[in-house]
Order: C-alpha cells, then sequence, then structure tokens
C-alpha cells in the first residue's frame, strides 16, 4: 500500500464532513476545537489569506421569528454557514485548529446569543462537522506580495487593523510572514476588542512579538478596559493609527479584518483621513 503523499489537500468547493478530535476550554467563553484531517488528504489545503465554511442546522430564537431582538433573516433557511480562518496552517498536518468565542445568549441586547457557536459547543468529541472551501478575496503569496482579486500588491511594511474574532485571518497572515526567514515584510497590528477578557489568541500573538521584535508589533484598543490599562482605550482613531501604524507609502499595505461598521467608520474613514491611497486598504470580509 502506497503511502499517500502529504501535501494531499482535503479542502473542496463542495461540502465534506470533518471529525472533532478534541477541545479544550481557553477562557470562559472560549474554545479549541481540533477537527482531524483524514489519513489520504492530511493538509487542510487552505491559502494564507483564505478562509472556510462550516454548516450547522438553523436555531429558533426565543422569539418566534426573531433572533437577538431583530428579525431573524435566515428564519425560514433549514441550516446555517458561516466562515472561519483556522489557527493552524497548512504546515500541521493531520488536523486543523479552530479557536472560537461562544456567545450563549442571555442579558437584553443578546438574548439568543451566537447561532453557529452555540453548535459548535455543543459538538462532543467525534461528532461531525461540514466543510467547505478555500474561499475569499485575498491571499498572502509570501515575501510581501498580495493577491486582491485580480490584483497583486506588493508591500515591505504591512499594518493591520483587526476587531474581535477578526483577528484569526490576520493571525494567519502574521504567522506565514514570520515562519519565513527570508520574508523581511514587517508587520504592526492594532487590535480592538471591548474587555480584555475578549482579545482572541493573546498569548500566541505576544509570543511571536517576543520571539520577532523587529518584524512584529502588537497594539491593543478596549472599549471598557480594567484599571490601570497600559494600552488605548476606545475605538480606532487616526491617532492611534498613526502612533502604531506604518505611514501611507507605495510599499505600505493595511489589512483589516472585523465587524462592519468598524471598518466603515473607525478603519476606512481614518485611513482616508491620514492619506492613504485605496489601493493600500484592504478589508477581508
Amino acid at each position: 500500500k502506497k503511502k499517500p503523499s502529504s501535501s494531499a489537500k482535503f479542502l473542496s468547493k463542495s461540502r465534506q464532513s470533518l471529525t472533532l478530535g478534541e477541545r479544550t476550554n481557553i477562557s470562559h467563553d472560549t474554545v479549541r476545537f481540533r477537527f482531524i484531517l483524514p489519513e489520504e488528504k492530511p493538509v487542510l489545503g487552505l491559502p494564507v489569506g483564505k478562509h472556510f465554511k462550516l454548516f450547522a442546522p438553523n436555531r429558533k430564537g426565543k422569539v418566534e421569528g426573531e433572533w437577538n431582538g431583530r428579525p431573524d433573516k435566515e428564519v425560514d433557511e433549514p441550516e446555517i454557514e458561516r466562515k472561519y480562518t483556522p489557527t493552524t496552517s497548512d504546515d500541521e498536518v493531520g488536523y486543523v485548529d479552530l479557536i472560537i468565542k461562544v456567545y450563549k445568549g442571555g442579558g437584553e441586547k443578546f438574548v439568543d446569543g451566537g447561532k453557529m457557536s452555540q453548535y459548535l459547543d455543543s459538538l462532543r468529541v467525534g461528532d461531525k462537522m461540514d466543510i467547505s472551501g478555500p474561499w475569499g478575496m485575498h491571499e498572502y503569496l509570501g515575501k510581501g506580495n498580495f493577491k486582491s482579486g485580480t490584483k497583486t500588491l506588493q508591500a515591505s511594511k504591512v499594518g493591520m487593523m483587526a476587531g474581535g474574532t477578526g483577528i484569526t485571518p490576520m493571525l494567519q497572515v502574521v504567522a506565514a510572514i514570520l515562519k519565513d526567514d527570508t520574508d523581511t515584510t514587517t508587520v504592526s497590528l492594532l487590535y480592538a476588542n471591548q474587555t480584555e477578557g475578549d482579545i482572541l489568541v493573546r498569548d500566541i500573538l505576544e509570543n511571536l512579538a517576543e520571539r520577532y521584535p523587529k518584524r512584529f508589533k502588537v497594539w491593543y484598543t478596549l472599549d471598557r478596559p480594567p484599571e490601570g490599562w497600559a494600552y488605548s482605550t476606545g475605538f480606532i482613531t487616526d491617532v492611534m493609527i498613526s502612533e502604531h501604524l506604518p505611514p501611507p507609502a507605495d510599499d505600505t499595505l493595511i489589512l483589516m479584518c472585523g465587524p462592519p461598521p468598524m471598518i466603515e467608520y473607525a478603519c476606512k474613514a481614518n485611513l482616508n483621513k491620514l492619506g492613504y491611497s485605496k489601493d493600500a486598504q484592504v478589508a477581508f470580509q
């Protein structure tokens, strides 16, 4: 029996299922899910910057036809799909890791919580999950080269802005740059969250910043910071961008990923104000 080539890639645009191999609680509301890739196709096959989709049965809100107090746009759908970026890469063989913040529901604004995150949270080791991919417009090709739609962009300095779970595609790009010793691209990240407990993959980010101090810097801002917080407070501003990200230049790219209002009003509006060209602004969906 011939050994399968370790480069056999698993992902396909048509749906396939993966089995949950282990789950680890990282914090009170954050879980790492490790899905097992089949022996004959042990590499996920996700280009850096792309995402995959997960599928789950739809859920009903506490109020008929509503989800979290608003009309449920998916009310008639038998199932839902959501986009995710793993925290592992194609260098990891045999498994894929996903770090998920579980929105449990409760409280006035978020009475129902998150549909997909609660479904994932209900999974037990041995359960299966449907997946398809790769999807997405953007790809990091290495050595400062990005593909965005049909355009190829080149940068020696990359600034990043992430909000909440929007950190995962940014982490993919950061990790790809730093693990290649011949990639001289430098990266600065501005990461916005509501509270300190919401900062996803903080240990991974700080570990990378410590290991590669000349190549990667990270700065945080919180809506509700704890006492004695050493970083910024509030939404991302033009002042934060000019203090922590590379200035506008032909060889500078700014990547963003987060909730749409953040991208429009905190990121793009301030980048335009500071004179970054439209071509230098790349928003991940």
